[in-house]
């Protein structure tokens, strides 16, 4: 329940809206929060006073993941004002509870949580002190040690995005930075290096790809360290502290606190030195050196960045914070950039991240039910892989192993993405790229590129500079190019996998084009400048407020009578309530507080009769374990459908892998493509990423401005007769561009939840009166549920694992592969095909009408008396052997005859004579 007032009359009706909300009307109260603080800020001070923040924090403690996500949207724009930010200072469970969040499975939930405790901590230098309290409290609390949600995440214990290891580093250096003396400076990182964020960083930096960011961030992590330590050759990053921290009472501190931090790494390497052999000279600095070989290649590049954000702070220096934080938030760039939007979009990937959390740690928060002992006898048992009338036995053992795991250790050249391009020369120096966001690359001709950082593989050189290949075509005239994104099959070392023996492009054939014609056709030219275009009512008790009432009554419209309700949610009778009536109901259970209240007035009106939804609440609460039997019976009911909605988009994508990879009309388009592609270029590319297909509509030759694809299609039509319109023949990609995966994920995973609170549901009815059939059919279909589930799974990791496969087939380099949606990547096709089946369309017409237009001129303008080509078709119109032909011209004219019988000797080899 959320209940808090605003003095303000003008969010009267969402006062209204919030009070006493459950269920979906919570929902959209916390989701509406948001724009009620961005339409009129004034009442964030109003909304802080009325300790709407512990209302919130109590709200998003027991709630799910989404509806902290709203709540988090809510504080975000709340800490935009001043106002909301010294309510957020002087309330520090807020913090405590944001820190909390940190720990979440859900990386929406931690991503947001992150950004808004960076706000926090930049906001002011003394917000340092109010985080490391916040994480003492939560931590102790909880018996762990400190900063151990942000541990969790630089070790990747739960596959944390890159994004994520950013945000939690700069967290730690931005909060180390505004620690003001020694000794709370050297306990928060006696903690963090007692955790092991030394082995941490050895292990990201060692790594291949490591994001630079990221690398900076330990960069001015043990930079700082050192300068901390006393090492003054150490040049400090320039956005950490200029000075040394002062100690905590006068000099003699300083040295207790300097001494302790060095005899703690003293100790450290005094006994590994007796452990094992002398190490070099150079030991106690080789972690030093890894981190500062970042910044010696950068130290310009920041220097430039140090200096334009002081000018910035100059110039919103004289605001004195008032109104709004947004001057201190716009330092941060991309930082705050969606606190303000709609969490939908990554709602799925919050779900990835609790499927992947780790076992370990699910079974020390809670212990094993009775449910989870008989879904793992479930899941021990072989099973076929069919749900119903679809089969899924194709999918084998070695679809378990995901194919980028098992290659990830060999040393392909596409496992580093390739370095953009340098960009142009031009006159003014770039801005500063947003917090967050890697700086740009040094301009040509003024830096060098530096080296890729600690020893990471240098990425391949670019194709156009380093193959040595002879172009297949020679250009007399200079043509537009096409930028697509080339493939290298042959350097492709993953070929134990059946779709990676042989690359998609290996088997193209090739394919001859008129590159006259071509050259013509896409021969580059300048660009054109575009022209500037009541009283009588019986008496009944009433307990419940107004909104609770008519909503129960609006509700009991719809619903059978309530003696029947309770009869069928007893028997489970789907013949008297359907699935309706039971969400319905589940939105009406009454609480403990309204059954004692509705009892009370009973007790003391008994002559009174009770009014009808306060009489429904009564009924509904002599049922016992009311709540269970609806969840057990919602999902009963539910199962179907939801099965359905995950198998049939698995089926469809194993189908459409099959049809992509069998497709002739496919590899036709594919391989002219290419050919065009590479007279164009004037390379000699093996193949290019399919992503490049939506683009094909848009490329217009420079002569009749027809596009790439009506050419390509005109060339498939003429040189492969056999092949079809494409769209008609990958029915199953097409439907997968209306499913969304990443809730399938979620819809799977729910599904799972369910069935095993299904499990515990039934145990607790069972202790109950429950019919002996009733609980045996229960049982049963519960038992068959989770074996369909536990199928489904497996069908859901093979197919994804196949999938990935099949995009390696199709030259996608390994990694961007994780990077692809299946959505996004069917649409491209689906789209495609489609705009090449108009177009096919169109081209055929075009041949047609030729055709026709051919046959025409063949009698255009002909006499009949020219018989030259005629000569079969006189022979039906001259029957000149017939009498009846003959008695019938008698009547002519002399000078019509005489034409006639003149013309007549042409016909005589066709034994036609006058």
């Amino acid at each position: 329940r959320l209940i808090f007032f605003f003095h303000s009359p003008l969010i009267s009706f969402h006062t209204e809206k919030l009070y006493n909300s459950t269920g979906r009307e919570l929902r959209r109260a916390l989701f509406s929060l948001k724009q009620i603080f961005q339409d009129d800020k004034d009442l964030v001070h109003e909304f802080v006073v009325a300790e709407g923040l512990t209302c919130l924090i109590k709200v998003g403690a027991e709630a799910d993941q989404n509806y902290q996500n709203y709540i988090l949207r809510a504080l975000g724009q709340i800490m935009l004002y001043v106002d909301g930010m010294n309510g957020l200072i002087s309330h520090n469970e807020t913090i405590q509870w944001l820190y909390t969040l940190v720990g979440s499975k859900f990386r929406l939930v931690v991503k947001t949580s992150l950004k808004l405790l960076l706000v926090f901590v930049e906001y002011t230098e003394s917000n340092a002190a109010l985080l490391i309290k916040a994480v003492n409290a939560v931590d102790t609390k909880r018996g762990t040690k400190l900063w151990s949600n942000v541990m969790e995440i630089l070790d990747e214990k739960d596959g944390v995005d890159t994004e994520l290891l950013v945000f939690a580093m700069t967290l730690i250096n931005k909060t180390l930075a505004g620690l003001p003396d020694q000794d709370s400076y050297y306990d928060m990182v006696d903690c963090l290096e007692e955790q092991g964020i030394e082995a941490t960083a050895q292990r990201h930096l060692s790594r291949k790809g490591t994001d630079l960011d990221l690398v900076e961030q330990f960069n001015i992590y043990e930079m700082t360290l050192r300068h901390e330590d006393g090492d003054d050759d150490t040049q400090l990053p320039p956005s950490g502290r200029k000075d040394r921290r002062r100690a905590s009472v006068g000099g003699t501190n300083e040295r207790r606190g300097l001494e302790r931090r060095r005899s703690r790494r003293h100790s450290l390497q005094n006994s590994r030195g007796h452990a094992s052999a002398p190490a070099s000279p150079s030991t106690s600095h080789a972690r030093a050196s890894g981190f500062l070989r970042f910044g010696s290649q950068h130290e310009d590049i920041s220097e430039r960045q140090a200096r334009e954000e002081n000018v910035k702070k100059m110039e919103v220096g004289n605001l004195d914070n008032q109104g709004s934080v947004r001057a201190v938030a716009g330092k941060f760039g991309n930082l705050v950039k969606g606190l303000t939007s709609p969490p939908e979009a990554e709602t799925s990937k919050e779900q990835q991240q609790a499927e992947k959390s780790s076992p370990a740690a699910s079974s020390t928060l809670a212990p094993k039910k009775e449910s989870d002992y008989i879904w793992d006898q479930l899941m021990a048992k072989p099973r076929e892989l069919r749900i119903k009338d679809m089969d899924f036995t194709d999918l084998k053992d070695e679809d378990d192993m995901d194919i980028l795991d098992m290659d990830s250790t060999t040393g392909s050249g596409d496992l580093i993405p390739p370095l953009p391009p340098l960009p142009c020369n031009t006159a003014l120096p770039p801005p500063p790229p947003p917090f967050g966001c890697p700086p740009p690359p040094p301009i040509l001709g003024k830096m060098m590129p530096p080296p890729p950082p600690f020893m990471a593989p240098i990425p391949p050189p670019s194709p156009q500079l380093s193959r040595g290949d002879i172009p297949l075509f020679q250009k007399k005239k200079k043509t537009i190019r096409l930028f697509w994104n080339e493939v290298r099959p042959v350097d492709w070392q993953c070929k134990s996998h059946k779709f990676c023996k042989d690359s998609l492009w290996s088997k193209l054939e090739p394919v001859t084009l008129d590159t006259s014609k071509l050259e013509q056709l896409f021969e580059s030219k300048s660009k054109e400048l575009s022209k500037a275009a009541v009283d009588g009512k019986r008496q009944e008790i009433i307990v419940l407020d107004s909104k609770r009432s008519n909503a129960i009554n609006i509700g009991l419209t719809v619903l059978p009578p309530p003696r029947t309700i309770k009869t069928a949610i007893l028997n489970f009778d789907e013949y008297a309530l359907n699935k309706e009536g039971i969400e319905k109901i589940l939105t009406m259970i009454p609480t403990e507080e309204e059954k004692q209240k509705i009892q009370e007035a009973q007790l003391v009106n008994p002559a009174i009769p009770l009014g009808s939804a306060e009489q429904f609440l009564l009924t509904l609460s002599s049922i016992t374990e009311l709540s269970a039997r609806l969840q057990l019976w919602a999902f009963k009911m539910d199962y179907e459908i939801i099965e359905k909605e995950v198998a049939e988009p698995l089926q469809d994508l194993k189908e459409g892998m099959d049809q992509l990879e069998k497709n002739k009309t496919l590899r036709y388009i594919l391989t002219t493509l290419l050919a065009i592609g590479n007279f164009l270029n004037g390379s000699n590319a093996k193949g290019f990423e399919l992503n490049y297909l939506e683009k094909v509509p848009e490329v217009k030759d420079t002569v009749h401005k027809q596009s790439l694809l009506h050419h390509a299609c005109s060339i498939v039509v003429e040189k492969f007769p056999d092949s079809t319109d494409l769209y008609s023949e990958i029915g199953a990609v097409t439907r997968l561009t209306k499913v969304d995966f990443d809730q399938l994920q979620d819809n799977l995973a729910q599904m799972e939840r369910r069935c095993k609170a299904s499990w515990d549901h039934l145990k607790v009815i069972a202790k109950h009166e429950m019919k002996p059939a009733l609980k045996q059919k229960m049982s049963d279909f519960l038992k068959d549920c989770a074996e369909r589930i536990i199928i489904l799974k497996i069908v859901h990791r093979r197919i994804i694992n196949r999938f990935h496969a099949f995009l390696l087939f199709l030259g996608h380099p390994v990694y961007a592969v994780r990077d692809v949606s299946i959505h996004r990547f069917s649409k491209i096709l689906s789209e495609f095909a489609l705009e090449y089946r108009t177009t096919r369309e169109r081209v055929l017409q075009q041949k047609q009408k030729r055709a026709n237009h051919r046959e025409r001129n063949k009698t255009r303008g002909k006499m009949i008396t020219d018989v030259s080509r005629l000569q079969p078709t006189y022979t039906h119109i001259f029957p000149f052997h017939k009498p009846q032909f003959k008695l019938w011209i008698s009547g002519w004219p002399t000078p019509q005859l005489t034409l006639l019988q003149r013309n007549s000797v042409k016909y005589a080899p066709l034994g036609c004579t006058a």
